[in-house]
């Protein structure tokens, strides 16, 4: 709308008067005004933390502060859970939404993660308001998790830990230490074969990288996509059932 508003106007007025007109329409499409037809509402804004001509964005966990800087200061308001009382957009991770939570004012609610289950989808459809996700987002950190996993659990790397610590607690640790480290030698997971049960963003990626470990990986998934088709691995084996 903006870009062509911008248009328009450069048609019509001289630079300086052109800027000021943008700059009024801007703020009113930033107004927080009660759009009609969505219903009965149990929040209502508040005047404090109005900001005219900006755009409120209200956050629940720790979004990354990488991700905010994508919203320009002179154009976005960011404020914490109830203190963006007049909210255009919500911002989530694992918070679990309650509708009482969501201002009258929320045009959008993006959840910064793969799943929607944290939001009444259904009730936010019927008020108007659409729900984001950001699949493959965290990807990359959920592989290495899966990864560091398999690696500490075919090592025995844990019960390792709590042995030596309990030895610790006994004045044996020096004494037992080399005697007792073959007893969490564990097995490689070079060899093993991984099986990967959906093949989207995660479980594409954890399948490259289990390849790339030696290991052999059979992957399932009814609804496999084009798109991460191909970003398996050559080698892996597809199942048509679990």
């Amino acid at each position: 709308m903006i870009p062509a508003l911008r248009q328009t106007i450069a048609k019509t007025a001289a630079p300086a008067a052109a800027r000021r007109q943008i700059s009024a329409s801007a703020a009113l499409l930033a107004d927080v005004s009660v759009e009609h037809g969505r219903g009965e509402w149990k929040t209502y804004g508040n005047i404090d933390s109005y900001s005219p001509g900006k755009f409120q964005v209200k956050t629940y966990n720790k979004i990354s502060p990488d991700g905010l800087k994508k919203f320009p200061a002179e154009q976005y308001q960011i404020l914490e859970g109830d203190a963006a009382a007049n909210a255009h957009a919500i911002l989530l991770r694992s918070h679990k939404l309650q509708e009482e939570e969501v201002p009258h004012t929320v045009r959008a609610i993006a959840r910064c993660g793969a799943g929607t289950n944290n939001v009444p989808v259904a009730r936010m459809t019927e008020l108007g308001i659409p729900v984001f996700n950001t699949p493959g987002a965290n990807a990359n950190a959920v592989k290495e998790l899966v990864l560091a996993g398999m690696l500490l659990g075919s090592r025995r790397v844990v019960d390792g830990i709590n042995h030596m610590t309990s030895l610790g607690e006994q004045g044996l640790a020096r004494e037992r230490v080399e005697k007792d480290k073959a007893l969490f030698g564990g097995r490689e997971i070079r060899g093993k074969t991984l099986a990967v049960i959906g093949l989207g963003h995660i479980g594409a990626s954890t399948a490259r990288d289990a390849e790339q470990l030696g290991m052999g990986v059979v992957g399932y998934d009814p609804g496999l996509s084009i798109e991460n088709a191909l970003k398996l691995p050559r080698s892996i084996e597809l199942a048509d059932s679990i």
